[in-house]
């Protein structure tokens, strides 16, 4: 038998090592509690651009539009079934990595692994 506990965010954010073990569920109260301490918005206003971004966002996604979003990333839709109970889409994120990760590819173009046979 499996023993379930509870994950605050914090511990959550804490072990967030990019690793996907481990799963937690935030709910739109939460996220809109992110927004309001990351932005400094006020919490009415909070709410209402937050619910305004992830209708948008649902919308497009529907529609099967790909949505480029930095720093979130790329999401394209890849799949798409209509159900009774709504329609589930599959989704593909691809993160954007970081402006350090872009230099380093720029160095590494410059500095070939091997030498060129003439």
């Amino acid at each position: 038998m499996s023993k379930s506990t509870k994950t605050s965010d914090a511990d959550a954010a804490e072990a967030g090592d990019g690793g996907a073990a481990l799963s937690v569920q935030v709910k739109k109260r939460d996220f809109v509690e992110r927004v309001v301490l990351r932005s400094g918005a006020k919490k009415p206003v909070a709410r209402d651009l937050t619910e305004a971004v992830l209708a948008t966002l649902g919308e497009a996604l529907a529609k099967g539009e790909t949505l480029v979003l930095p720093p979130l990333g790329k999401i394209s839709v890849t799949r798409s079934i209509s159900k009774a109970g709504g329609d589930m889409l599959h989704v593909k994120l691809r993160r954007m990595g970081t402006a350090e990760d872009a230099k380093k590819d720029d160095d590494s173009a410059e500095d070939p692994l091997a030498v060129a046979e003439e």
